[in-house]
């Protein structure tokens, strides 16, 4: 049901961004699982890395094959703003880098870093929407 709901349709044209965006979606998907490898978490961020890294992986999925960006574009907008909340801190997050079961201070830096790269996803995205939106409506229906 889900590779359904992320199948492009025959009337939507493939161009090579869906590639690379695609692409660059999974190298975050990777980027995740790297983060969550590389540093010991409390279950239940955990559980929030890997939800997030099977949002990048689905999302990827479906830009590769053609469907529409706006979902890629949210993804990366809300993972990108959990990202700079995880690094920064906040009072409901349990300032997640600054409390003492936390990690230190220097962690905060690849987590800003991972924000701008989702960022940069983001806007990339957006662009793809835009050319897609055009497309659409050049294209003549019968």
């Amino acid at each position: 049901m889900v590779a359904a709901a992320i199948t492009p349709s025959a009337t939507r044209r493939l161009i090579p961004a869906h590639r690379v965006l695609g692409l660059a979606a999974l190298g975050l998907a990777f980027a995740h699982v790297l983060g969550l490898v590389a540093t010991a978490h409390p279950l239940g961020w955990t559980l929030t890395l890997l939800l997030m890294a099977l949002w990048c992986t689905k999302c990827a999925w479906g830009v590769w094959h053609g469907a529409p960006a706006q979902k890629l574009l949210i993804m990366s907008a809300v993972m990108g703003m959990l990202h700079v909340v995880m690094a920064v801190g906040m009072p409901w997050l349990g300032e997640h880098h600054h409390t003492a079961g936390g990690h230190s201070a220097a962690h905060g830096l690849p987590m800003l870093l991972m924000a701008c790269a989702e960022f940069t996803l983001m806007f990339w995205a957006a662009i793809l929407c835009h050319i897609q939106r055009q497309k659409s409506s050049f294209s003549p229906s019968y």
